[in-house]
């Protein structure tokens, strides 16, 4: 019996040691529970400004890396070879950001070579990025060179225009280069080095026609055979003792688009006036107020400067020291444009048909009435506007036709159901449909 009740006892507290730790187990594996997100929205901010670089601290994930279901994109390894690396085409462009009930903020991003997309986490504030990522300034401002005029492009077709040098943004785009004629010479009107790459590229406007403007590698550049016969040699490298540091901030105080350096010229300088550090510009430039045009100049793309400035004359500013200029956002706007249709035909009013061979002026009445802050649905109530009953869209006046022997002007009236019919899922932005009704010839 002694036996037996030692034996039960042990088998006892086995059972007992048995339970407890399935009951632990069984506790840790119900304990877990994954974050749920609380908003999710796209950013609406500058794009240029949403450039960013991968550091290898945080993997990609197809969501929110611990919501229920995310699964690996890329691996931190990966991300960490694309954020050492020496090529623009492996950085990112974040396009959407979520938060967590846990207070953690996700963004989705893309890499500007379009071989990985996800989520990544990006610290704990939508105010700046942080985690996996940082803000990346793909370019890098140089200097100009002694001779910017009279240059050539070597070879279009190799060495291109581009609105953004080449991998410089997300889907960067060829510049418009139509009205460009074989001989055309430049004007070299900024310098940047590609950060990665180390590569120079100069911004050129065509002499011959400024609507063909953008980017070129300046290996794609050929410079002029005939010098200046008065050559200058500006200061073309910033230093403590002969430049300012142009800083632009948000409303926030963070800064936005890179920081400029305003090189001072010995030209600019009264006569006598010596160029060191700390010297104030209202004693040694015979036009201070130059800083100002220098900041207007290279605001940062999709900002305008502000009308509230800090109180600091730019007479009292010093050489060496940062100037800073506080800039808005721009406000986005999405303006439809018009097309032209007869009721009856529902083919397209041409032109050529009507009278001087143009459709109605549309003036800055028209764009308000067709222009939102954010790309919303276009409301019917939009083609009531007087705008279509006596403004400038009421009607279309053709061409006089002769019809036996007599000249008749053909004219339509605007017909305010089939348009409406038509552009039932219209949105601002949107090519609208305007649809007329031709009045009887008489």
């Amino acid at each position: 019996m002694k036996l037996n009740t030692k034996k039960s006892l042990y088998v006892g507290l086995a059972a007992l040691s048995m339970v407890a730790a399935t009951g632990f187990a069984a506790t840790n594996a119900s304990a877990k529970t994954y974050a749920t997100v609380t908003s999710n929205s796209t950013l609406t901010t500058d794009p240029t400004t949403r450039n960013v670089a991968t550091n290898g601290t945080n993997a990609l994930y197809t969501k929110a890396g611990t919501l229920r279901g995310a699964r690996v994109v890329a691996g931190k390894a990966t991300l960490a070879q694309y954020g050492s690396s020496n090529s623009s085409q492996q950085y990112f462009r974040a396009y959407r950001v979520a938060t967590t009930n846990r207070g953690s903020v996700y963004y989705k991003v893309v890499s500007f070579n379009g071989n990985l997309r996800g989520w990544i986490y990006g610290g704990q504030s939508t105010s700046a990025f942080g985690g996996g990522i940082s803000s990346a300034n793909t370019m890098t401002q140089a200097s100009l060179p002694s001779v910017t005029k009279g240059y050539t492009l070597t070879n279009v077709a190799k060495n291109s225009l581009w609105v953004n040098p080449k991998w410089s943004q997300y889907k960067a785009q060829p510049a418009d280069m139509s009205g460009y004629k074989s001989g055309d010479t430049f004007t070299i009107t900024g310098a940047a080095t590609k950060t990665r790459e180390g590569w120079l590229y100069y911004q050129v406007t065509d002499d011959n026609n400024s609507a063909v403007t953008g980017w070129v590698f300046a290996g794609g550049l050929t410079a002029p055979t005939t010098q200046p016969s008065t050559p200058t040699t500006p200061t073309t490298t910033p230093t403590k003792d002969n430049s300012i540091q142009i800083v632009y901030l948000n409303a926030g105080g963070q800064q936005v688009g890179q920081t400029y350096n305003w090189i001072i010229q010995n030209s600019d300088l009264k006569s006598g006036a010596k160029l060191t550090n700390g010297a104030k510009l209202g004693d040694i430039l015979t036009n201070p107020a130059a800083l100002t045009d220098a900041a207007n100049k290279n605001v940062p793309s999709g900002y305008t400067i502000s009308k509230s400035q800090p109180n600091n004359p730019v007479a009292n500013v010093t050489v060496g020291s940062n100037y800073t200029v506080y800039v808005d956002q721009k406000v986005q706007s999405y303006t439809s444009q018009l097309s032209y249709y007869d009721s009856d035909s529902g083919q397209p009013i041409s032109s050529s048909s009507l009278v001087e061979g143009i459709y109605p002026v549309f003036n800055d009445t028209d764009k308000a009435v067709f222009t939102s802050s954010t790309q919303g649905q276009l409301p019917a109530s939009v083609f009531d506007n007087n705008v279509f009953k006596t403004g400038n869209l009421a009607t279309l006046t053709g061409n006089a036709v002769n019809i036996g022997g007599k000249l008749l002007t053909p004219t339509w009236n605007f017909d305010a159901t089939k348009t409406k019919q038509a552009n039932a899922n219209a949105k601002y932005g949107d090519t609208v449909k305007l649809y007329y009704k031709a009045n009887p010839l008489s």
